[in-house]
Protein backbone atom coordinates (compact mmCIF):
# COMPACT_ATOMS: atom_id res chain seq x y z
CA UNK A 1 0.00 0.00 0.00
CA UNK A 2 1.64 3.71 -0.73
CA UNK A 3 -0.29 6.58 1.14
CA UNK A 4 0.81 10.37 0.31
CA UNK A 5 0.95 12.47 3.56
CA UNK A 6 0.28 16.41 3.27
CA UNK A 7 1.10 18.24 6.81
CA UNK A 8 1.28 21.70 7.69
CA UNK A 9 4.05 20.56 10.18
CA UNK A 10 6.43 17.42 10.58
CA UNK A 11 9.37 16.38 10.06
CA UNK A 12 12.85 16.90 12.24
CA UNK A 13 12.58 20.09 14.05
CA UNK A 14 14.97 21.18 17.20
CA UNK A 15 11.43 21.70 19.06
CA UNK A 16 8.59 19.80 17.44
CA UNK A 17 4.82 20.69 17.58
CA UNK A 18 2.47 18.71 19.09
CA UNK A 19 1.39 18.44 15.46
CA UNK A 20 4.45 17.65 13.79
CA UNK A 21 5.00 15.31 16.60
CA UNK A 22 1.79 13.67 16.06
CA UNK A 23 2.49 13.24 11.84
CA UNK A 24 5.85 11.64 12.98
CA UNK A 25 4.81 9.39 15.02
CA UNK A 26 2.12 8.63 12.34
CA UNK A 27 4.41 8.28 9.32
CA UNK A 28 6.95 6.18 11.87
CA UNK A 29 4.08 3.65 12.31
CA UNK A 30 2.40 2.90 8.54
CA UNK A 31 6.50 2.49 7.90
CA UNK A 32 6.69 0.03 10.81
CA UNK A 33 3.40 -1.43 9.30
CA UNK A 34 5.07 -2.41 5.74
CA UNK A 35 3.10 0.93 4.37
CA UNK A 36 5.37 3.05 1.41
CA UNK A 37 4.62 6.45 3.03
CA UNK A 38 5.80 9.95 1.61
CA UNK A 39 4.79 12.20 3.90
CA UNK A 40 5.18 15.81 2.71
CA UNK A 41 5.65 19.19 4.71
CA UNK A 42 7.22 22.34 4.55
CA UNK A 43 11.04 22.64 4.58
CA UNK A 44 11.30 25.32 6.99
CA UNK A 45 14.64 26.04 7.11
CA UNK A 46 15.12 27.98 10.52
CA UNK A 47 13.23 25.36 12.41
CA UNK A 48 15.51 22.24 12.08
CA UNK A 49 18.31 21.08 14.28
CA UNK A 50 20.51 20.90 11.34
CA UNK A 51 20.20 21.57 7.75
CA UNK A 52 23.60 20.19 6.30
CA UNK A 53 22.54 16.89 5.53
CA UNK A 54 19.59 17.80 3.35
CA UNK A 55 19.94 18.54 -0.20
CA UNK A 56 17.61 19.57 -3.12
CA UNK A 57 16.54 15.81 -5.04
CA UNK A 58 13.75 17.38 -7.50
CA UNK A 59 13.31 20.97 -8.91
CA UNK A 60 9.79 21.20 -10.65
CA UNK A 61 6.83 23.53 -11.30
CA UNK A 62 2.85 22.86 -10.20
CA UNK A 63 -0.05 23.56 -12.10
CA UNK A 64 -1.82 25.55 -9.42
CA UNK A 65 0.08 28.66 -9.33
CA UNK A 66 2.35 27.69 -12.08
CA UNK A 67 5.58 28.67 -9.27
CA UNK A 68 8.70 26.61 -8.79
CA UNK A 69 9.17 24.07 -6.27
CA UNK A 70 12.14 22.33 -4.47
CA UNK A 71 11.96 18.79 -3.06
CA UNK A 72 14.44 17.86 -0.07
CA UNK A 73 15.35 15.24 1.69
CA UNK A 74 18.07 13.25 3.62
CA UNK A 75 19.74 10.04 4.61
CA UNK A 76 19.00 10.41 8.53
CA UNK A 77 15.63 11.45 7.81
CA UNK A 78 14.04 8.86 5.39
CA UNK A 79 10.72 9.02 5.80
CA UNK A 80 10.17 12.65 5.24
CA UNK A 81 9.94 14.57 1.83
CA UNK A 82 10.19 18.13 2.28
CA UNK A 83 8.92 21.12 -0.22
CA UNK A 84 10.36 24.19 -0.69
CA UNK A 85 9.70 28.02 -2.52
CA UNK A 86 11.90 30.58 -0.56
CA UNK A 87 8.55 33.27 -1.11
CA UNK A 88 6.23 30.78 1.26
CA UNK A 89 8.72 28.56 3.30
CA UNK A 90 11.55 30.90 3.73
CA UNK A 91 9.93 32.70 6.76
CA UNK A 92 10.71 33.27 10.10
CA UNK A 93 7.04 31.34 11.30
CA UNK A 94 4.81 28.40 10.04
CA UNK A 95 1.63 30.39 10.09
CA UNK A 96 2.27 34.47 11.19
CA UNK A 97 4.16 36.06 13.98
CA UNK A 98 3.06 35.14 17.77
CA UNK A 99 0.07 36.44 18.84
CA UNK A 100 -0.29 38.39 16.28
CA UNK A 101 -2.01 38.49 12.76
CA UNK A 102 -1.45 35.18 10.69
CA UNK A 103 0.16 35.59 6.91
CA UNK A 104 -2.51 36.74 5.07
CA UNK A 105 -1.76 34.50 2.19
CA UNK A 106 -1.44 31.46 4.14
CA UNK A 107 -3.99 29.67 1.85
CA UNK A 108 -2.03 30.61 -0.68
CA UNK A 109 1.14 28.80 0.75
CA UNK A 110 -0.75 25.85 1.80
CA UNK A 111 -2.66 25.54 -1.47
CA UNK A 112 0.90 25.62 -3.08
CA UNK A 113 2.30 23.06 -0.62
CA UNK A 114 -0.47 20.55 -1.95
CA UNK A 115 -0.25 21.35 -5.49
CA UNK A 116 3.32 20.71 -5.44
CA UNK A 117 3.20 17.69 -3.37
CA UNK A 118 0.76 16.34 -5.76
CA UNK A 119 2.96 17.28 -9.05
CA UNK A 120 5.83 15.62 -7.21
CA UNK A 121 4.42 12.65 -6.28
CA UNK A 122 3.03 12.06 -10.48
CA UNK A 123 6.37 13.09 -11.84
CA UNK A 124 8.34 10.70 -9.66
CA UNK A 125 5.90 7.89 -10.68
CA UNK A 126 4.54 7.42 -7.24
CA UNK A 127 1.27 5.36 -7.34
CA UNK A 128 -0.37 6.25 -4.06
CA UNK A 129 -3.74 4.12 -2.67
CA UNK A 130 -4.74 6.98 -0.66
CA UNK A 131 -4.04 10.21 -0.15
CA UNK A 132 -4.07 11.59 3.88
CA UNK A 133 -4.02 15.20 5.08
CA UNK A 134 -3.35 16.92 8.16
CA UNK A 135 -5.34 19.83 9.72
CA UNK A 136 -6.70 22.68 7.58
CA UNK A 137 -3.31 23.35 6.22
CA UNK A 138 -3.59 19.97 4.56
CA UNK A 139 -6.88 20.28 3.95
CA UNK A 140 -6.82 21.12 -0.03
CA UNK A 141 -5.23 18.64 -1.03
CA UNK A 142 -8.36 16.61 -1.36
CA UNK A 143 -10.18 19.38 -3.44
CA UNK A 144 -6.60 19.83 -5.76
CA UNK A 145 -6.62 15.54 -6.45
CA UNK A 146 -9.95 16.32 -8.32
CA UNK A 147 -9.50 19.18 -10.21
CA UNK A 148 -5.97 20.20 -11.19
CA UNK A 149 -4.54 16.72 -10.71
CA UNK A 150 -7.77 14.43 -11.41
CA UNK A 151 -5.90 12.23 -14.39
CA UNK A 152 -3.51 11.46 -11.14
CA UNK A 153 -5.60 11.22 -8.23
CA UNK A 154 -9.17 11.97 -9.17
CA UNK A 155 -10.24 8.50 -7.81
CA UNK A 156 -7.89 8.07 -5.04
CA UNK A 157 -9.70 8.51 -1.72
CA UNK A 158 -8.41 11.01 0.43
CA UNK A 159 -8.47 10.81 4.36
CA UNK A 160 -8.38 14.53 6.63
CA UNK A 161 -7.02 14.12 10.01
CA UNK A 162 -8.64 17.07 12.02
CA UNK A 163 -6.57 17.26 15.17
CA UNK A 164 -8.42 20.24 16.98
CA UNK A 165 -11.30 21.54 15.40
CA UNK A 166 -10.62 24.93 16.94
CA UNK A 167 -8.06 25.88 14.29
CA UNK A 168 -8.88 26.93 10.47
CA UNK A 169 -8.24 29.48 7.91
CA UNK A 170 -11.03 31.53 6.55
CA UNK A 171 -10.49 34.22 3.23
CA UNK A 172 -13.09 35.56 0.94
CA UNK A 173 -14.95 33.66 -1.74
CA UNK A 174 -12.89 36.38 -4.27
CA UNK A 175 -10.10 33.67 -3.54
CA UNK A 176 -11.98 30.19 -4.26
CA UNK A 177 -10.43 29.78 -8.08
CA UNK A 178 -6.83 30.76 -6.42
CA UNK A 179 -6.60 27.83 -4.21
CA UNK A 180 -8.29 25.13 -6.82
CA UNK A 181 -11.73 24.50 -5.02
CA UNK A 182 -14.58 24.23 -7.11
CA UNK A 183 -17.12 26.87 -7.05
CA UNK A 184 -19.86 25.03 -6.95
CA UNK A 185 -19.16 23.81 -3.64
CA UNK A 186 -19.79 27.10 -2.12
CA UNK A 187 -22.72 27.29 0.15
CA UNK A 188 -23.26 25.90 3.91
CA UNK A 189 -23.03 22.13 2.85
CA UNK A 190 -19.70 22.53 1.36
CA UNK A 191 -16.63 24.77 2.51
CA UNK A 192 -18.96 27.80 3.07
CA UNK A 193 -18.74 29.88 6.55
CA UNK A 194 -20.53 32.79 7.21
CA UNK A 195 -19.97 34.27 3.59
CA UNK A 196 -16.48 33.00 3.61
CA UNK A 197 -14.53 29.92 2.45
CA UNK A 198 -13.29 27.50 5.65
CA UNK A 199 -10.65 25.23 4.49
CA UNK A 200 -11.07 23.02 7.33
CA UNK A 201 -14.75 22.53 5.77
CA UNK A 202 -12.92 22.09 2.42
CA UNK A 203 -10.70 19.26 3.78
CA UNK A 204 -14.28 17.41 5.44
CA UNK A 205 -16.28 18.20 2.02
CA UNK A 206 -13.66 16.80 0.02
CA UNK A 207 -12.63 13.96 2.29
CA UNK A 208 -13.72 9.59 2.08
CA UNK A 209 -13.35 9.64 6.19
CA UNK A 210 -12.87 12.49 8.60
CA UNK A 211 -10.05 11.19 11.50
CA UNK A 212 -10.17 12.36 15.06
CA UNK A 213 -7.35 11.96 17.61
CA UNK A 214 -10.00 9.85 19.68
CA UNK A 215 -13.59 8.37 20.02
CA UNK A 216 -14.40 10.73 22.77
CA UNK A 217 -13.27 13.94 20.62
CA UNK A 218 -15.13 13.00 17.59
CA UNK A 219 -18.63 12.24 20.25
CA UNK A 220 -18.23 15.84 21.98
CA UNK A 221 -17.55 17.49 18.53
CA UNK A 222 -20.88 15.84 17.31
CA UNK A 223 -22.57 16.58 20.49
CA UNK A 224 -21.39 20.08 21.05
CA UNK A 225 -22.86 23.75 19.89
CA UNK A 226 -19.53 24.45 18.22
CA UNK A 227 -19.53 28.49 17.32
CA UNK A 228 -20.61 29.63 13.95
CA UNK A 229 -23.14 26.62 13.29
CA UNK A 230 -20.19 24.16 12.42
CA UNK A 231 -21.99 21.84 14.31
CA UNK A 232 -24.50 21.10 12.34
CA UNK A 233 -22.13 21.12 8.80
CA UNK A 234 -20.39 18.10 11.22
CA UNK A 235 -23.81 16.09 12.22
CA UNK A 236 -24.51 16.39 8.25
CA UNK A 237 -21.31 14.36 7.78
CA UNK A 238 -21.48 12.55 10.77
CA UNK A 239 -20.69 9.11 8.57
CA UNK A 240 -18.06 10.29 7.79
CA UNK A 241 -16.10 10.86 11.02
CA UNK A 242 -14.41 8.42 12.67
CA UNK A 243 -12.53 8.91 16.38
CA UNK A 244 -9.08 6.97 16.01
CA UNK A 245 -7.01 6.92 19.38
CA UNK A 246 -3.91 8.44 18.89
CA UNK A 247 -0.77 6.50 20.53
CA UNK A 248 2.28 7.51 22.64
CA UNK A 249 5.85 6.17 22.35
CA UNK A 250 6.05 3.48 24.69
CA UNK A 251 9.95 3.92 23.96
CA UNK A 252 9.52 7.45 25.43
CA UNK A 253 6.86 7.15 28.54
CA UNK A 254 7.60 3.78 29.98
CA UNK A 255 9.90 4.69 32.76
CA UNK A 256 10.18 0.98 33.66
CA UNK A 257 11.12 -0.23 30.01
CA UNK A 258 14.86 -0.97 30.94
CA UNK A 259 14.61 -2.28 34.33
CA UNK A 260 11.31 -4.06 34.19
CA UNK A 261 10.87 -4.06 37.59
CA UNK A 262 7.43 -5.42 38.98
CA UNK A 263 5.08 -1.98 38.76
CA UNK A 264 4.65 -1.76 41.87
CA UNK A 265 8.07 -1.79 43.05
CA UNK A 266 8.79 0.57 40.24
CA UNK A 267 6.73 3.09 41.49
CA UNK A 268 7.53 3.01 44.72
CA UNK A 269 11.33 3.09 43.51
CA UNK A 270 10.66 6.48 41.53
CA UNK A 271 8.35 8.03 44.34
CA UNK A 272 11.25 7.73 46.67
CA UNK A 273 13.28 9.10 43.92
CA UNK A 274 11.27 12.00 43.64
CA UNK A 275 11.39 12.82 47.17
CA UNK A 276 14.82 12.53 47.48
CA UNK A 277 15.14 15.22 44.85
CA UNK A 278 12.54 17.54 45.94
CA UNK A 279 13.64 17.22 49.92
CA UNK A 280 10.26 16.43 50.81
CA UNK A 281 8.93 13.38 52.58
CA UNK A 282 5.11 12.46 50.86
CA UNK A 283 4.46 10.44 54.49
CA UNK A 284 2.85 7.79 52.30
CA UNK A 285 0.26 9.82 51.00
CA UNK A 286 -1.04 9.43 48.18
CA UNK A 287 0.72 11.40 45.17
CA UNK A 288 -1.46 13.72 42.98
CA UNK A 289 -0.36 15.25 39.77
CA UNK A 290 -2.04 17.94 37.82
CA UNK A 291 -0.68 18.82 34.75
CA UNK A 292 -1.51 22.69 33.81
CA UNK A 293 -0.10 23.09 30.13
CA UNK A 294 -2.07 25.08 27.55
CA UNK A 295 -4.30 22.06 26.82
CA UNK A 296 -5.81 21.98 30.51
CA UNK A 297 -8.64 23.83 29.61
CA UNK A 298 -10.37 24.59 33.46
CA UNK A 299 -8.08 21.72 35.20
CA UNK A 300 -6.96 24.77 37.16
CA UNK A 301 -9.74 26.11 37.69
CA UNK A 302 -11.55 23.46 39.37
CA UNK A 303 -8.45 22.58 41.21
CA UNK A 304 -8.72 26.02 43.10
CA UNK A 305 -12.40 25.37 43.75
CA UNK A 306 -11.46 22.58 46.04
CA UNK A 307 -8.12 22.82 46.74
CA UNK A 308 -8.69 23.71 50.25
CA UNK A 309 -10.69 20.46 50.49
CA UNK A 310 -7.94 18.39 49.16
CA UNK A 311 -5.58 19.91 51.84
CA UNK A 312 -7.49 18.29 54.49
CA UNK A 313 -7.02 14.69 52.92
CA UNK A 314 -4.22 12.28 53.20
CA UNK A 315 -3.08 13.73 49.75
CA UNK A 316 0.43 15.56 48.50
CA UNK A 317 -0.33 17.27 45.41
CA UNK A 318 2.32 18.07 42.36
CA UNK A 319 1.42 20.70 40.06
CA UNK A 320 2.85 20.65 36.90
CA UNK A 321 3.00 24.25 35.39
CA UNK A 322 4.85 26.76 33.46
CA UNK A 323 6.84 29.54 35.38
CA UNK A 324 5.20 32.03 32.96
CA UNK A 325 1.59 30.97 33.37
CA UNK A 326 -1.05 33.41 35.28
CA UNK A 327 -1.26 31.16 37.69
CA UNK A 328 1.86 30.56 38.95
CA UNK A 329 2.08 32.91 41.90
CA UNK A 330 -1.01 31.51 43.18
CA UNK A 331 0.00 27.80 43.39
CA UNK A 332 3.81 28.73 44.20
CA UNK A 333 2.18 31.25 47.46
CA UNK A 334 -0.21 28.16 48.32
CA UNK A 335 3.18 25.88 48.19
CA UNK A 336 5.03 28.27 50.53
CA UNK A 337 2.30 28.03 52.77
CA UNK A 338 1.68 24.18 52.77
CA UNK A 339 4.81 22.32 51.91
CA UNK A 340 3.80 19.96 52.98
CA UNK A 341 1.09 19.58 50.80
CA UNK A 342 2.14 20.88 47.58
CA UNK A 343 4.62 21.33 45.54
CA UNK A 344 5.13 23.23 42.24
CA UNK A 345 7.20 21.21 39.32
CA UNK A 346 8.10 23.77 36.81
CA UNK A 347 7.46 22.50 33.58
CA UNK A 348 9.58 23.26 30.08
CA UNK A 349 8.48 23.61 26.43
CA UNK A 350 8.95 20.68 23.70
CA UNK A 351 11.25 18.24 24.38
CA UNK A 352 12.71 19.43 27.19
CA UNK A 353 9.74 18.62 29.27
CA UNK A 354 10.19 14.94 28.48
CA UNK A 355 12.25 13.51 31.55
CA UNK A 356 11.00 15.65 34.12
CA UNK A 357 7.33 14.38 33.29
CA UNK A 358 8.00 11.18 33.12
CA UNK A 359 9.69 11.52 36.40
CA UNK A 360 6.92 13.15 38.09
CA UNK A 361 4.11 10.55 36.53
CA UNK A 362 6.08 7.86 37.37
CA UNK A 363 6.14 9.15 41.16
CA UNK A 364 2.25 9.64 41.55
CA UNK A 365 -0.36 7.61 41.85
CA UNK A 366 -3.28 10.00 40.71
CA UNK A 367 -3.67 11.98 37.12
CA UNK A 368 -5.95 14.54 37.93
CA UNK A 369 -7.17 15.91 34.79
CA UNK A 370 -10.18 17.78 35.07
CA UNK A 371 -11.92 19.06 31.75
CA UNK A 372 -8.99 18.92 29.39
CA UNK A 373 -9.16 20.54 25.76
CA UNK A 374 -6.28 18.22 24.47
CA UNK A 375 -8.39 16.30 21.81
CA UNK A 376 -6.14 13.13 21.80
CA UNK A 377 -5.75 13.31 25.58
CA UNK A 378 -1.79 12.09 25.27
CA UNK A 379 -1.37 13.78 28.86
CA UNK A 380 -3.69 9.99 30.33
CA UNK A 381 -2.06 8.03 27.56
CA UNK A 382 1.18 8.94 28.91
CA UNK A 383 0.38 8.42 32.98
CA UNK A 384 -1.22 5.08 32.01
CA UNK A 385 1.99 4.55 30.35
CA UNK A 386 3.52 5.57 34.21
CA UNK A 387 1.15 3.12 35.84
CA UNK A 388 -0.66 6.23 37.19
CA UNK A 389 -4.57 6.19 37.46
CA UNK A 390 -6.02 9.43 35.80
CA UNK A 391 -9.13 11.13 37.29
CA UNK A 392 -11.47 12.53 34.22
CA UNK A 393 -14.44 13.05 32.85
CA UNK A 394 -16.17 9.83 31.15
CA UNK A 395 -16.66 12.11 28.13
CA UNK A 396 -12.82 13.11 27.45
CA UNK A 397 -10.90 11.76 24.48
CA UNK A 398 -9.77 8.73 26.02
CA UNK A 399 -11.51 8.09 28.65
CA UNK A 400 -14.85 6.55 26.58
CA UNK A 401 -12.04 3.23 26.19
CA UNK A 402 -11.07 3.33 30.01
CA UNK A 403 -12.47 1.65 32.82
CA UNK A 404 -14.00 2.99 35.75
CA UNK A 405 -13.15 1.58 39.06
CA UNK A 406 -15.93 0.32 41.25
CA UNK A 407 -16.43 -2.45 43.56
CA UNK A 408 -18.03 -5.28 41.10
CA UNK A 409 -15.41 -3.85 38.62
CA UNK A 410 -11.64 -4.13 40.67
CA UNK A 411 -10.62 -7.02 38.11
CA UNK A 412 -10.65 -4.82 35.06
CA UNK A 413 -10.33 -1.07 35.85
CA UNK A 414 -7.87 1.54 35.28
CA UNK A 415 -9.36 5.01 35.87
CA UNK A 416 -12.13 7.22 38.22
CA UNK A 417 -14.19 8.81 35.96
CA UNK A 418 -16.33 11.11 37.03
CA UNK A 419 -19.68 12.20 34.96
CA UNK A 420 -18.91 16.15 34.40
CA UNK A 421 -15.15 16.67 35.11
CA UNK A 422 -16.06 20.30 35.00
CA UNK A 423 -17.71 20.14 38.25
CA UNK A 424 -15.49 20.62 41.20
CA UNK A 425 -17.80 18.60 43.67
CA UNK A 426 -17.73 15.83 41.60
CA UNK A 427 -14.04 15.48 41.01
CA UNK A 428 -13.41 15.83 44.88
CA UNK A 429 -15.51 13.33 45.90
CA UNK A 430 -14.32 10.65 43.38
CA UNK A 431 -11.05 11.56 44.58
CA UNK A 432 -11.82 10.97 48.01
CA UNK A 433 -13.36 7.31 46.61
CA UNK A 434 -9.41 6.79 44.88
CA UNK A 435 -8.11 7.66 48.29
CA UNK A 436 -10.02 4.95 50.34
CA UNK A 437 -9.30 2.50 47.58
CA UNK A 438 -5.65 3.41 48.10
CA UNK A 439 -5.57 3.47 51.48
CA UNK A 440 -8.20 0.34 52.08
CA UNK A 441 -8.18 -1.74 49.38
CA UNK A 442 -4.49 -2.61 48.74
CA UNK A 443 -5.39 -5.70 46.31
CA UNK A 444 -8.02 -3.19 44.05
CA UNK A 445 -5.46 -0.49 44.11
CA UNK A 446 -2.66 -2.42 42.96
CA UNK A 447 -4.42 -4.63 40.25
CA UNK A 448 -5.75 -1.12 39.02
CA UNK A 449 -2.25 0.37 38.57
CA UNK A 450 -1.17 -3.08 36.62
CA UNK A 451 -4.38 -2.87 34.39
CA UNK A 452 -2.91 1.37 33.63
CA UNK A 453 0.58 -0.09 32.83
CA UNK A 454 0.54 -3.29 31.11
CA UNK A 455 -3.01 -3.94 30.39
CA UNK A 456 -4.10 -0.49 28.53
CA UNK A 457 -0.64 -0.62 26.30
CA UNK A 458 -1.91 1.93 23.51
CA UNK A 459 1.05 2.15 21.19
CA UNK A 460 0.94 4.47 17.80
CA UNK A 461 0.94 1.08 16.24
CA UNK A 462 -2.37 0.00 17.51
CA UNK A 463 -3.59 3.94 15.98
CA UNK A 464 -2.29 3.01 12.47
CA UNK A 465 -3.91 -0.42 12.73
CA UNK A 466 -6.70 0.89 12.86
CA UNK A 467 -6.17 3.55 9.94
CA UNK A 468 -5.66 0.56 8.24
CA UNK A 469 -8.35 -0.82 9.05
CA UNK A 470 -10.42 2.05 7.76
CA UNK A 471 -8.60 1.80 4.45
CA UNK A 472 -9.49 -1.60 3.92
CA UNK A 473 -12.68 -1.80 4.63
CA UNK A 474 -13.02 0.42 1.90
CA UNK A 475 -11.30 -2.30 -0.59
CA UNK A 476 -7.99 -0.07 -0.39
Amino acid sequence: MEILVVSPEAGNWQTPSPLATAVNRLTDAFARAGVNVVTCSPFYKRLFQDTTDYHCVFRGTERLQGKPYEVWKSESDPLHTYIYNDEYFGRPYVYGPPKDLPYSDNHLRFAFLASATLAYAEESGFKCSAILGHEWGGALVGALARTTYTNYAGRTPFFFNVHNITYDFHIPASEIEKIGLPPQDFNMDGYEFWGKVSLLKAGICYAEKVLFPSPGYRDAMLNTNLPGGLSGFLNYNADKLIGVQFGVSYKVWDFNREENLPIKEAKHKAKLALQKKLNIDFDSKLALYVHLDEEAGKTSETLATILADITKQDVFVIVGMYPDAPEWNYYQDFAHQYPDILHVWPLAKGAENTGPLREVLAASDILFAANIREPSTSIILKALAAGTLPLTGSNIGVATMLDDYAPETAGCANAFLVEDANAPHQMLRRLKDALHVYRNEVADWDKAVVNAYSGFHYEWDRTISKYLLILGELGL
